[in-house]
């Protein structure tokens, strides 16, 4: 665990940044100077995305609501799109990543986004419907490319990731803390699709709650 964070911090690392590094640095080979876009910066994996793009050099614009705008660039981002007033994939810009982070766009869709060597990747290859298609054609033609990234946890990377965070390069920012009997309310919560950060469970013992 890192020396510099609490436990409830500690406990939104593994899965989210884990998935942000990889599919990142193993799955699009991000490098200094590359151009990437997240598509729901402001969640549990976009968050930990903008830090780390950044750590490798990577110019980065970020997509969220309006409310996130200033977070995601305090957060690092360069360049910052409200998703409720504009489609990125109009704007004439081309990245050399597009990480959706929240399974809302298609590798067609964001096709005119992406340099000539791009490479598309998403967490969900399920939504919508007809994703599937679409990730298994982009596979075999064209120098875009289309990859599904499915987290791989190992003690490697949770060791890479306790470095920076104890080198203050990256930062697990929790948005709210619910105890466990409140378990349908923190899905819900996360399920609204709005979260900032991460969202985690607090398990509290008996003996944690008796009054001395």
């Amino acid at each position: 665990m890192p020396k510099n964070i609490t436990f409830e911090q500690a406990a939104a690392v593994p899965c989210a940044a884990q998935t942000a590094l990889q599919a990142l640095r193993d799955v699009a080979k991000i490098k200094s100077g590359h151009k990437v876009l997240i598509y729901g910066a402001s969640g549990g994996v976009g968050h930990f995305a903008i830090q780390l793009a950044n750590y490798y050099g990577a110019e980065v614009t970020a997509v969220c609501s309006t409310s996130n705008l200033q977070w995601v660039k305090d957060l690092g981002a360069h360049y910052v799109i409200d998703y409720t007033k504009e489609d990125f994939t109009n704007n004439g810009q081309k990245y050399d990543i597009i990480l959706d982070a929240v399974s809302k766009t298609t590798f067609f869709s964001c096709l005119r986004s992406l340099a000539e060597n791009g490479v598309y990747i998403t967490e969900n290859p399920l939504y919508p419907m007809y994703h599937p298609v679409q990730l298994l054609v982009g596979s075999l033609i064209g120098r875009k490319k289309a990859k599904l990234h499915l987290t791989n946890p190992n003690d490697m990377d949770l060791e890479f990731m306790r470095g920076l965070i104890e080198e203050e390069k990256v930062k697990p920012i929790i948005e709210k803390c619910y105890l466990l009997d409140q378990i349908v309310e923190a899905h819900k919560h996360v399920e609204s699709g709005r979260t900032k950060g991460k969202v985690v469970l607090q398990i509290i013992s008996q003996l944690e709650c008796v009054d001395p």
